[in-house]
């Protein structure tokens, strides 16, 4: 065994690990009796004797290895919560060996000085105490001591106390608080803890510091609750930590740090709130002070974040490429190097103005509404490239895409010869100049004078829809996420409204998910309407061929007991049938119109075969006109292959890709939703709100009460 000398004071190592006995920083431990040197030679083969060191680490192996007798654990249970607990001791004092008799077999253990701290039972479920790895994933590296914030968050939301001195991962924890998520994942180790005095103490006084905060003050302190939040901004704690790492020339000021700015702005933006509310709501001292963090997140937001994130300048075209999405590649053929965007214009109303300029500008004589119009560039699954504007509600969108096109720094530097345009109908005036620059434009077919569109037009403008319906679910969630946004725009802010609508694009493409269809998981309806596409609808030929159209004929009510040779289909059937969702959730509105006060289905019926069936079903939009709809189909059979062909004499009717909403709503009823034990009446509660039944009758005299 050797020693150590320092200044003629000899100093002895550990006998089992060679720790120098100076490294002690709380107490030491030597062994002073044969009986105890015996048991330590044992059990960790070593050769101690008397007087000999041994650091702390090796002892606790040993008692590991050697435990004690239940009587001796039992007295020592109290001196265990203690120490169970207990950091990190500082300072260093006198130690002082006592020599026990040879008949008496124990080891002294000298310690420094320490007031032993009392510890109450308290019945708070609490997880594993443990200083040695990660009490929540059991990793031992890069661990960190739990913060007391994140331990009364855990209190304070589940009522599980965690012990002080608990280590976890810090991939855990974001601003001292856990991660919401991972709070559900505490294991529950026992339902009582040991809790010190001074714990409890600092808990309680927290708590009510707490009760006394504003709500700006714990969003400044991230300690706001990740639901609350969610609600406030549609944000997590992680989205907004990235957001203002983002913000590199915003700084904290006295009355509010860069959180707090953040929080109170996507409130509004989220809210549509006016500012006395929203002053009230998170307890602002003054309504001015909205506005004043409101200009500087915006003010950052055009010097930190979009100039380098968001917008035609920021693009890059091989990434607008990869966003391109499956379903429109294989309806349309879009090659690796080929960029398919849809654009389409969107409206901001506004108060009038007093400018009498500007308000014949922004008066829409469509709308009968003070707006100007926003325009968005997205690409095939709703990844927006830019939202341009806004621009004046005399404006159309033809007009606004070629000005667009006209600037030569503008969106026409991302785009090549080949590159796809998916419109609608209010762009026909610019497909001519699209066609010049090399680009190919899609627009669903125009009727003009005609009653209907041919087969093939028909299924042209649904394969169009198929892909640009991305810019309508982009223009919904802005409006339904961005309150202020969709609601009436103060005058006041107009000059920044281009801004608003940049920043919300960047936080949908930041934050939100991509578009993609239901069809594009699904492809047997791809190669369906891959091979049906250039089909003409011979049922329409029959149709005219026999007059069966012009032909009066009387109609008979269709009741339960008919027509039961349909085929039946499930719910995934008929979404494979109609190519989505769209033409399901239609049908079912169409078919609660028909449906009768003791739960029967006003449908009229004729069979002009043995299988081919005519229902006449009223239009949504013109409550006298009526269309007559014919469906061809295998008696007694099961699936989608039943359905062999269907025309309706509206404007789409002639289609083969899916059908039109008139024809789905009969196939809905025939095939499935006849079998429901209640068929689903969408809003009901609406049906009779304007009955004149219940509407009161004033009588003239009764002013006379």
């Amino acid at each position: 065994m050797s020693d150590s000398t320092s200044k003629g004071k000899s100093y002895k190592k550990c006998i089992k690990c060679g720790a120098d006995e100076r490294k002690a920083t709380s107490y030491k431990k030597f062994i002073v009796s044969d009986s105890l040197a015996n048991q330590i030679n044992q059990v960790l083969n070593l050769n101690s004797a008397l007087g000999d060191y041994i650091c702390k680490s090796c002892y606790t192996t040993f008692q590991f290895l050697n435990p004690k007798p239940k009587e001796q654990q039992d007295s020592s249970q109290q001196e265990q919560c203690s120490q169970s607990t207990q950091t990190d001791s500082q300072g260093s004092g006198p130690i002082t060996l006592s020599q026990s008799s040879s008949n008496v077999s124990e080891f002294v253990l000298e310690e420094y000085p320490k007031e032993e701290e009392e510890c109450i039972e308290l019945p708070f479920p609490r997880p594993i105490s443990t200083h040695k790895y990660c009490f929540l994933c059991g990793k031992s590296t890069i661990i960190v001591n739990v913060p007391f914030n994140a331990r009364k968050q855990v209190f304070t939301s589940k009522k599980i106390f965690i012990p002080d001195g608990n280590r976890c991962c810090s991939t855990h924890l974001i601003k001292k608080r856990f991660f919401e998520d991972e709070i559900n994942n505490i294991q529950v180790y026992t339902h009582y803890s040991s809790i010190k005095k001074s714990d409890v103490i600092k808990l309680l006084e927290n708590l009510r510091v707490d009760i006394d905060k504003e709500l700006t003050d714990k969003i400044g302190e991230c300690s706001l609750s990740e639901e609350r939040l969610l609600i406030f901004t549609g944000l997590t704690w992680e989205n907004i930590i990235m957001l203002r790492d983002m913000m590199t020339s915003l700084r904290n000021t006295e009355s509010r740090n860069i959180i707090q700015a953040l929080v109170v702005f996507l409130f509004k933006l989220r809210s549509g709130n006016s500012n006395n509310t929203i002053a009230a709501v998170l307890g602002l001292e003054r309504p001015q002070q909205v506005s004043d963090f409101s200009a500087s997140i915006l003010s950052s937001f055009e010097k930190d974040v979009l100039p380098s994130r968001f917008g035609i300048q920021a693009a890059n075209r091989q990434h607008l490429i990869d966003q391109t999405a499956p379903v429109a590649k294989i309806l349309y053929d879009i090659r690796g190097d080929q960029l398919g965007l849809v654009c389409d214009g969107t409206y901001l109303r506004h108060e009038k103005s007093s400018n009498n300029e500007y308000q014949r500008k922004s008066y829409s004589g469509q709308k009968k509404a003070p707006l100007c119009k926003p325009f968005t560039i997205c690409t095939t699954n709703g990844y927006i490239i830019d939202i341009l504007g806004p621009y004046y509600a005399t404006d159309n969108d033809a007009k606004i895409l070629e000005s667009i096109l006209n600037d030569p720094n503008g969106l026409i530097t991302l785009l090549q010869e080949g590159d796809k345009f998916f419109l609608d109908r209010g762009f026909r005036d610019v497909i001519q100049k699209l066609s010049n620059l090399q680009f190919q434009a899609l627009m669903p077919a125009l009727k003009g004078k005609r009653k209907q569109l041919t087969s093939i037009e028909a299924n042209e403008s649904r394969m169009v829809t198929m892909v640009r319906w991305v810019v309508e679910a982009v223009h919904g969630v802005i409006s339904q996420k961005y309150k202020l946004l969709h609601n009436q725009f103060d005058n006041k802010m107009i000059p920044n409204a281009a801004l608003y609508c940049k920043i919300a694009g960047f936080l949908i493409n930041t934050f939100g998910k991509r578009y993609v269809s239901e069809v594009s998981s699904k492809n047997e309806i791809i190669a369906q309407i891959n091979k049906i596409k250039s089909l003409e609808n011979t049922l329409l030929q029959e149709c005219e061929e026999n007059r069966w159209g012009r032909r009066k004929t009387l109609f008979q009510p269709l009741q339960s007991n008919d027509v039961l040779d349909f085929p039946e289909m499930t719910e995934q059937d008929l979404i494979t049938f109609f190519t989505g969702t769209y033409q399901l959730k239609q049908s079912i509105s169409y078919l609660a119109e028909l449906i009768t006060e003791d739960n029967k289905v006003d449908l009229q019926f004729l069979k002009e075969t043995a299988d081919i069936i005519k229902i006449q079903v009223r239009s949504r939009h013109i409550k006298a006109k009526t269309y007559n709809c014919y469906i061809h189909y295998q008696p007694h059979s099961i699936g989608t292959s039943g359905i062999k062909r269907h025309y309706c004499d509206c404007a789409n009717g002639a289609r083969t890709i899916g059908c039109c909403s008139h024809v789905a709503a009969i196939i809905y009823y025939l095939s499935n939703a006849r079998y429901l034990a209640k068929i689903v009446n969408p809003a009901k509660i609406l049906t009779n709100i304007f009955d004149s039944n219940v509407i009161p009758v004033i009588n003239e005299d009764s002013d006379e009460d």
